[in-house]
């Protein structure tokens, strides 16, 4: 009767062992695979802002534009600049020289800079600074 209980107590370990581990390969497929595409609509690009990111990175989307205020700057807005409207500032790109992109080509396109967001003051005073790692032009066209 004891071997009989131990046999019980050591098959429902089994089970539940496998179970979790079933659950847990579930979980990883799932999780590595692509939400489907559907052909013919649009990709979903995030609204202008600044979003985290993996790694204690950040991600600012929004317009790419020069900014001529204290000697000028380059930064991500939230709509392209205008006469009618001034332009709110997501992110200034606080080392625009060290990207591998010539951001005048990339001038008033819809993108994501992703990077470090810097604390404590800037002399700006534009917005937050972002120290970029990488940008790129996200789907669409120029924004004007």
């Amino acid at each position: 009767m004891r071997a009989t209980r131990t046999l019980r107590a050591l098959a429902i370990a089994a089970l539940l062992a496998f179970g979790l581990a079933l659950v847990a390969a579930c979980a990883d497929d799932t999780a590595s695979e692509p939400p489907p595409v559907i052909p013919g609509t649009p990709p979903v690009v995030d609204a202008p802002g600044i979003y985290d990111a993996p790694g204690g990175r950040v991600r600012a989307v929004g317009v790419l534009d020069r900014v001529d205020l204290e000697g000028g700057f380059w930064a991500v807005l939230g709509v392209a600049s205008t006469d009618a409207a001034e332009s709110q500032v997501v992110a200034v790109i606080e080392n625009p020289d060290s990207l591998d992109a010539d951001l005048d080509d990339l001038r008033g396109r819809y993108v994501e800079v992703t990077g470090i967001l810097l604390d404590g003051a800037s002399v700006r005073m534009a917005g937050p600074e972002i120290r970029a790692r990488d940008i790129r032009v996200l789907e669409g066209e120029t924004a004007e």
